[in-house]
């Protein structure tokens, strides 16, 4: 039986909160930048970037070019690690030495798909994981194929997670993180509730927090486990991985809570929005509210941001900072932190609100059928 609990939060307490603790990221990243001063310094938020677009061969050459010879010892072991995975024919980590269970035989499978559309994303290699599923779950399960060699996607899904939790695991079932179909499997899992509001919003929510990972999926893979999700929403609750908050800090109350709840809503709201429709009303939610954290936030929205990716997340990034750059600065778009810096934390959270609240109005004058908006 599940035990639920009820936590009630509003938005003057994470204020409040967010003024006294910190914590990790959406995407948690460990510090890697604390290095010796007679080192090259690799630019590791250039490599992240590049990485968390699914597009690691910018991120290589970048590497390469680092003479070894001058690196710090930090540094030269993450560049022998990142081409340890990726220069080579084939992965020469030890990620699946280290991610041993009793699915290793499927996540080998998605390990070796992501590390193709990652190292050529001119190409689209959905085809190939969807033929390799298919005729891994029919062997397992005895069930033949009808058409084409591969499954529809939701027996893909029905299949692959039957065979997980045969394991007795749980995932997420067969379905994309950005631009890449992703597995995310782990062991243990607790149901909580929490009641709290965004502004004038009621938001009641169930969240699970899950501990225990075999795999946090394509991210964790493509930056050296130095990123993952931190958690997500569905129609029926928020999942959170709870290895990656403290639970007073701003980053789980507002970069997380009011992130995710802001999906749980608009999917209510407007269920065929698209997914960086979705992640730019939730960014905005956050840069209305973050204090302390505020001003290193957009510093990663503007790391982060491109337009024209398939990636929702680093399309909204861009929307964002564009959308607010106006509003503050009379710029498309605002690159320089110093700029930000000089404006008030309550200014900026009063825009972001104001664009979340301008772009609520327009989506509900065009309805809940509505797709697309702020390209």
């Amino acid at each position: 039986m599940n035990c639920f609990r009820t936590y009630k939060i509003s938005v003057t307490g994470i204020k409040l909160l967010a003024v006294c603790f910190t914590g990790l990221l959406l995407c948690t990243f460990t510090n890697a930048q604390n290095l010796q001063n007679d080192s090259l310094k690799i630019d590791y938020q250039k490599i992240n970037s590049y990485t968390l677009d699914g597009n690691v061969m910018p991120a290589l050459r970048i590497l390469g070019s680092y003479d070894s010879d001058k690196l710090s010892a930090k540094d030269l072991k993450f560049k022998t690690l990142f081409e340890n995975r990726y220069k080579y024919t084939i992965d020469k980590s030890d990620f699946m030495d280290s991610r041993k269970s009793p699915v290793s035989d499927l996540l080998e499978i998605y390990t070796g798909y992501w590390r193709e559309s990652l190292l050529d994303n001119s190409k689209n290699y959905d085809s190939v994981i969807v033929k390799n599923l298919s005729a891994f779950l029919s062997a397992k399960f005895s069930i033949p194929i009808k058409n084409k060699d591969i499954y529809p996607d939701d027996t893909l899904d029905y299949y692959l997670k039957k065979y997980i939790s045969s394991k007795g695991l749980h995932t997420t079932g067969f379905g994309r993180t950005g631009k890449y179909f992703d597995l995310l499997v782990w062991k243990n899992q607790k149901d909580t509730v929490y009641n709290f509001s965004i502004y004038s919003e009621k938001i009641n929510t169930p969240v699970i927090f899950m501990t225990d990972f075999i795999t946090l999926g394509w991210e964790e893979y493509a930056t050296l486990e130095k990123a993952y999700p931190g958690g997500w929403a569905t129609r029926e609750a928020l999942f959170c991985v709870r290895k990656a908050y403290d639970l007073r800090s701003e980053d789980f109350l507002i970069r997380y809570l009011c992130h995710e709840g802001r999906h749980f809503t608009d999917y209510k709201l407007f269920p065929k929005l698209s997914s960086a429709d979705l992640e730019y009303r939730a960014k905005l939610t956050e840069l209305s509210l973050l204090n302390k954290e505020l001003f290193k936030i957009i510093y990663s929205f503007i790391q982060n941001a491109n337009q024209d990716s398939k990636n929702g997340h680093s399309v909204a990034n861009y929307c964002v900072i564009r959308d607010l750059s106006k509003a503050l600065f009379h710029v498309n778009f605002e690159k320089e932190m110093g700029k930000w810096e000089k404006l008030s934390i309550e200014k900026i959270n009063k825009a972001a609100f104001e664009a979340l609240e301008l772009n609520t109005k327009i989506l509900k004058r065009q309805g809940a059928n509505v797709e697309n908006f702020i390209k």
